[in-house]
């Protein structure tokens, strides 16, 4: 029986709207046996009624919801949504928080039937096969799909994980998401050219920062498509939709310098004049001389690099393997290939000091960055401080999951109030960007008044 499948990725107010290319992934290994739609409720606007009408329009067999971790309230609403029109409808979830934390999410989603721990596609086409043969109730047949999350006799259990080996099957199914109305600059505010596109190239990461989720959902052992899958579906992206910078989303593309290099090389042979570049972070100490001119010459302008602290201590802390002499080496590296740097630093982390925060906000003032993002700490579910926190009798019943987004307040160290730690993250904005050269380059930048009211929203969301 061929199915009608959505694929949403749930409303929630936020700055960053993109597509949301993990359901492309999912759609792609399904749409020659069955209907898939993707319903990007964020770029729609579409909170919880709006998408309660989406639904009224069609019936589906199958709605899939993508679910980080901020997203867990959301999802509950849309599930109930679902099931409320349409019983009979199979609700699954995806994403980093069933891969992170898979039975306590469908233990607190009620109405969620099924879940997906690590990488979907590896089990997505023969769970939706076996829905469509009316097979989605045999306990025998369920045990056999790699990362499934299901309940068994009330109780919910996860199946052994499958990781997609070759990635250059995956479809991204660009066709579905509408590139063309996503607004001018989705991830990081600001682009060198227009229209943008993200792009993930590689899977796995095998380092062990305690506060991250990485390697939990996507494995430790490094993956990579092919530099001619890569190549080809950015020359693809450029002529059929005509995209002209792409967003590398991956958390660690420099790992493999030979495929770097090879990537690097294959674009420029296309000539295609792509900018590029890396939103999501590249790891310094995989960063030399070499690979950097390499990517500048093929159109990288701008690098994201995770520092996270001005303390060597707290870094130590945070087991991220990154001396201070390091992090100056690096953006000095960068600087002089003339890439612009972004920088990530964490407020909050477990253990920290108030004079740990203030020599954070030093160290960011003392580089030659563009821009800086301070974050409060988050522990999220999964991840090795979280369950450190937890056997400490640290970490508090969590009921308010929107707590979770990066401009919210989860979780304080003892001596710093919710209030003190706010004070302090505003206070590292405006000391970092109320200087003449960070602010002049920022206006100097802003391309059109779309991208200026992105941008202020953007600073009211951070500030507040």
């Amino acid at each position: 029986m061929r199915l009608n499948i959505l694929l949403v990725k749930p409303y929630m107010p936020t700055d960053e709207i993109q597509p949301p290319l993990g359901l492309g992934y999912l759609a792609g290994t399904i749409r020659k046996k069955h209907n898939v739609e993707i319903l990007d409720c964020i770029r729609l606007k579409l909170n919880v009624d709006g998408f309660k009408k989406y639904l009224m329009k069609k019936k589906y067999d199958v709605v899939g919801i993508q679910a980080y971790t901020f997203d867990l309230d959301k999802v509950d609403v849309h599930s109930k949504g679902v099931k409320e029109l349409y019983p009979d409808a199979i609700i699954f979830v995806g994403g980093p928080q069933p891969t992170l934390d898979p039975i306590e999410t469908l233990n607190y989603l009620k109405k969620v039937d099924f879940g997906f721990d690590g990488e979907a596609e590896a089990g997505f086409p023969k769970f939706v096969e076996l829905i469509s043969n009316g097979k989605d109730k045999d306990i025998k047949e369920l045990e056999k799909i790699p990362g499934l999350i299901y309940r068994r006799d009330n109780i919910v259990v996860s199946n052994p994980r499958g990781l997609f080996e070759n990635l250059d099957e995956l479809d991204p199914s660009w066709d579905l998401f509408e590139l063309e109305k996503y607004p001018l600059a989705p991830h990081g505010a600001f682009c060198k050219q227009y229209p943008v596109a993200p792009m993930i190239l590689t899977r796995g990461c095998p380092y062990r920062c305690k506060f991250c989720g990485a390697p939990g959902i996507s494995g430790k052992t490094p993956r990579a498509h092919s530099p001619e899958w890569a190549v080809n579906q950015i020359e693809h992206l450029n002529k059929k939709y005509g995209i002209k910078e792409i967003h590398i989303e991956d958390d660690n593309l420099t790992v493999s310098r030979g495929f770097v290099k090879e990537f690097c090389n294959k674009l420029i042979e296309k000539n295609l004049g792509i900018s590029w570049t890396c939103p999501n972070g590249m790891r310094m100490d995989t960063l030399n001389d070499d690979i950097v001119s390499l990517m500048k010459e093929s159109g990288l302008y701008a690098v994201s690099i995770a520092i996270e602290s001005g303390s060597d201590k707290i870094r130590e802390d945070m087991a991220k393997d990154l001396k201070t002499e390091t992090i100056i080496e690096k953006v000095n590296l960068l600087r002089r290939h003339e890439l612009e740097i972004i920088a990530f630093f964490i407020v909050g982390y477990p253990g920290e000091t108030e004079k740990d925060i203030e020599d954070t906000i030093k160290f960011a003032c003392s580089l030659d960055l563009k821009r800086a993002t301070f974050s409060a700490f988050k522990p999220f579910p999964g991840t090795p401080v979280y369950d450190e926190l937890v056997a400490k009798g640290e970490m508090k019943e969590i009921k308010d999951w929107s707590r979770f987004s990066l401009d919210k307040i989860a979780w304080t160290p003892d001596g710093i109030s919710e209030k003190r730690l706010k004070n302090l993250r505003r206070k590292a904005f405006l000391k970092f960007y109320l200087r003449p050269k960070i602010l002049i380059k920022m206006v100097g930048e802003i391309k059109n008044i779309e991208n200026f009211k992105f941008i202020s929203k953007r600073i009211v969301n951070w500030m507040s």
